[in-house]
């Protein structure tokens, strides 16, 4: 497989990636609300955009990168691999801390933390919507 030919099928997967990503920011939040634009003001959109162009460009490199050494064996692979670039990076990107003056005082970690084995098994153990203490 070409390396023009796997870019072209990333290009395609990672178009899907953010095509799905976006209908999923643009839901109405109620019954009477309207379909918006992800971005909250006009001043958001080209942010908005330019990330969507490096996400999309991030997949059609890779699938071009992997195309080109022969990691793809066929246009499957090379699809798979567009639609999961764009998701990686984003969550990537979600795990880096964000410092500085416009910076939330406590940034919430993009992965649930482990518990503490022993800790709440008492509540875990308890059918739901039972209150009372045993």
């Amino acid at each position: 497989m070409t390396d023009l030919y796997a870019a072209l099928w990333g290009l395609l997967g990672s178009s899907v990636a953010e095509a799905l990503n976006l209908s999923a920011l643009m839901r109405p939040n109620g019954p009477r609300s309207r379909w918006r634009w992800p971005w909250r003001n006009r001043a958001d959109r080209p942010v908005m955009l330019v990330a969507i162009g490096l996400r999309l460009f991030a997949g059609f490199g890779l699938t071009a990168a992997l195309g080109n050494s022969g990691q793809l064996p066929n246009a499957t692979a090379a699809f798979a691999v567009g639609v999961t670039t764009p998701l990686v990076v984003a969550k990537f990107f979600q795990s880096i801390p964000v410092t500085g003056p416009g910076a939330p005082q406590h940034p919430e970690s993009p992965l649930p933390t482990a518990r503490q084995a022993g800790e709440d098994d008492e509540a875990l153990s308890r059918p739901r919507g039972s209150n009372a203490a045993s």
